[in-house]
């Protein structure tokens, strides 16, 4: 293995995330994850990084985790490595907070608040995200959020972006309608086999380190056919995907689960089932034009 010296720091100055060997990824990193503030704390010498970037002889990568729920990937090259590591980089700064949690989600800015749409692997997170984008409506992410949960005092929680690089999967289908296939093409920075990574104006999205109040939570229900349905959902089920799509390994479950309850019991809950992601967005943007009632006076019991 080669050997490596330099120490990097990510993210806030008061609590940065330590990266050994960044330099060798720092390239390919703005692919997946945009603006993070970083600087070069130094030579690392015998320091304990958080992530070690480790070049492995004979070509590829190994990204090396550390602190809860840590682990190491190996990657055949360059561009899976910055990948990998910024995976690490996200679910380090998340463990830096107790209060703070990770969701497998879009979110949206609609009205005075953030709209969180949960669902796992192709329940179509970013398609639905990146189609009230392309309507307007200001992007916080497609795929991943940092959301701090309210405290023994309560209050509503915050969401609070991460800085990723918007993803679509290829082809794109059918019915995502003409004018989301021209703003998926003109907004593309770089395309491979499978997706289209898209760079959006500051404007359309929030940057890395913005927050808002959640004010909805939606469960993306993706089927094969029939017409988009928008329903409210109870604060139950809601907990329930929020668990299936967290990522806290520094919070104990039962101290996770109160905190998930009293973000959805904070938050006007719903279900959208749909086919068309083009519909489901239409359907979920109608919240905007509802008037800027607060998640409590909209909150489904």
């Amino acid at each position: 293995m080669t050997a490596t010296t330099s120490l990097w720091g990510f993210g806030p100055d008061d609590a940065p995330v330590t990266v050994r060997n960044a330099e060798a990824l720092l390239a390919h990193l703005p692919v997946f994850l945009g603006g993070w503030p970083l600087r070069r704390i130094g030579d690392g010498g015998s320091a304990r990084p958080d992530i070690d970037v480790i070049e492995v002889t004979g070509g590829g990568f190994a990204i090396r985790v550390g602190g809860p729920g840590g682990n190491e990937t190996a990657c055949s090259d360059e561009f899976e490595a910055a990948n990998a590591l910024a995976d690490g980089l996200i679910a380090s700064f998340i463990a830096r907070a107790p209060n703070r949690i990770g969701l497998r989600a879009g979110a949206v800015v609609l009205g005075d608040g953030l709209t969180i749409l949960l669902g796992g692997a192709l329940a179509g997170k970013s398609s639905v995200s990146l189609q009230m984008t392309a309507a307007g409506h200001r992007l916080f992410g497609d795929d991943r959020l940092a959301v701090e949960t309210p405290g023994d005092d309560g209050g509503a929680a915050r969401g609070l972006c991460l800085g990723l690089m918007p993803r679509l999967r290829l082809p794109l289908p059918a019915d995502c309608g003409a004018r989301f296939a021209e703003f998926v093409d003109g907004y593309t920075e770089i395309r491979d086999g499978a997706a289209a990574y898209l760079k959006l104006w500051d404007a359309e999205t929030a940057g890395f380190g913005d927050t808002a109040p959640v004010a909805a939570l939606v469960i993306l229900d993706r089927r094969e056919a029939g017409p988009a349905r928008f329903e409210p959902e109870g604060s139950a089920a809601m907990v329930r995907a929020l668990l299936e799509n967290c990522f806290a390994p520094h919070i104990e479950a039962a101290r996770l689960a109160e905190r998930l309850g009293a973000m959805a019991e904070h938050c006007a809950c719903y279900r959208a089932t749909f086919a068309s992601s083009r519909e489901a967005a239409e359907a979920i943007a109608g919240l905007a034009k509802q008037g800027a009632a607060s998640p409590r006076e909209r909150k489904i019991p």
